[in-house]
């Protein structure tokens, strides 16, 4: 009643502790005060209003807001906006709820479970008589018939956050509504992340949205859940970049030519196969089948170091050419063909390092160029990309003092 605070339209419903501190500090600092003409609501009649702002809480800020949004909308527009928009709800949905309430709640009145769906396509409310309006923009992108019917029998909103935009959001719900299975939307939102990141597989599911149920469409979909799988597993942000720059494309390399390839025994990616037997199958494809086996002549690079030890037990080995490469990537299943043509332009060099005894331990170096003649580790991982122990990692450091 003290103070105001200017607020978007953009400004959430469910203030967060930073939002809730923000808009405390805005009334602290705000000189508007209520004229004498302004009334105390009944409601508050014989509450005290002179509780100092510095007093209060992130809580109490909270509360105080979320009562004051329920008196000025009402707690029947806030109930269905809630359920139209789940997450992030702002002032302006609140707003375009209000305007349009009737209409939303006769299309909840007959399915509510699709409420999610009405957010994306405000321009429907105006005359929306039937789902079938919302079906119709559905079917326009993409969707299929056996879809809808998947859809319209969900208990829980499964689609609450598809954008019309990205037509794979709803290739997903595609394939697994014929596999016939119900899953979280948050996994539906992260496999779209995946494929976000999977640049031509994206635009190669928007063009065959038709034919989900192909072996070709179920090899990338399932081989992009499986390196979505890894990226989730690892937990730095470092890594997760490293996959997408470095592994992602390969795959995806792969799975588009495999698609596009009409062999009489087509690899097909069973539920069997783990994130490395992927990366397996895509060295292979790209060192084999592409011509670059041991038939082919081999190419040799300039070494710097070659060949030994780094102790009793320690020996390393340096690839320097392009068949050594390949016996690497049939022993640890590293990303290879990434390295080819980096290592012939002299930019980094590989080197495979081993650990003998009762436990042995094998481990590929990349050691990239800092300069004329200094090198830096960039990169050292086990088989199949998996971290290395300390002992590899100090092996690692005395190889690069030798090398500089």
């Amino acid at each position: 009643m003290k103070a105001r605070a200017k607020l978007a339209e953009s400004c959430r419903v469910l203030l967060s502790d930073e939002a809730a501190w923000n808009l405390k500090a805005e009334l602290m600092r705000s000189l508007w005060r209520a004229p004498p003409s302004m009334q105390i609501p009944g409601c508050l009649q014989g509450t005290c209003i002179d509780f100092p702002l510095e007093a209060a809480s992130l809580n109490d800020i909270q509360r105080a807001w979320t009562s004051a949004i329920r008196r000025r909308y009402g707690d029947d527009v806030v109930k269905l906006t809630l359920r139209v928009v789940p997450k992030h709800t702002t002032l302006l949905d609140l707003s375009q709820v209000s305007a349009f309430k009737n209409v939303i709640e006769d299309r909840l009145g007959e399915n509510r479970c699709l409420g999610p769906l009405l957010s994306q396509d405000r321009g429907m409310w105006s005359n929306l008589p039937n789902w079938q309006v919302v079906k119709n923009r559905m079917l326009a992108q993409g969707l299929s018939q056996q879809t809808w019917r998947w859809l319209t029998h969900q208990k829980t909103a499964y689609i609450a956050r598809i954008n019309w935009g990205q037509l794979s959001h709803l290739s997903w719900v595609n394939f697994h509504a014929a596999l016939d299975r119900k899953i979280p939307i948050s996994w539906v939102d992260k496999q779209t992340a995946a494929l976000h990141g999977f640049g031509g597989l994206s635009t190669w599911l928007r063009r065959n949205h038709e034919n989900l149920n192909s072996l070709a469409a179920l090899n990338i979909l399932r081989g992009t859940r499986l390196a979505l799988e890894r990226r989730e597993s690892n937990l730095k942000l470092e890594h997760r970049k490293e996959l997408e720059l470095e592994e992602f494309p390969l795959i995806t390399d792969w799975l588009l030519g495999s698609a596009a390839s009409a062999t009489k025994h087509p690899v097909i990616i069973s539920r069997n196969w783990t994130y490395d037997t992927l990366m397996s199958r895509q060295a292979h494809w790209h060192l084999i089948e592409l011509d670059l086996d041991l038939g082919r002549q081999n190419v040799f690079w300039p070494e710097i170091l070659g060949m030994g030890s780094l102790g009793d037990n320690i020996e390393f080995i340096e690839l320097n050419s392009l068949n050594a490469l390949l016996s690497e990537a049939k022993r640890m299943h590293p990303c290879v063909p990434s390295y080819i043509d980096r290592c012939m332009a002299g930019d980094i060099c590989i080197f495979h390092l081993q650990i003998k005894g009762h436990s042995p331990q094998r481990g590929t170096l990349e050691l990239r160029r800092a300069g004329v003649n200094a090198w830096q580790i960039s990169q050292l991982k086990g088989p199949c990309n998996s971290p290395v122990s300390s002992q590899l990692w100090g092996a690692a450091h005395l190889l690069l003092s030798r090398a500089n």
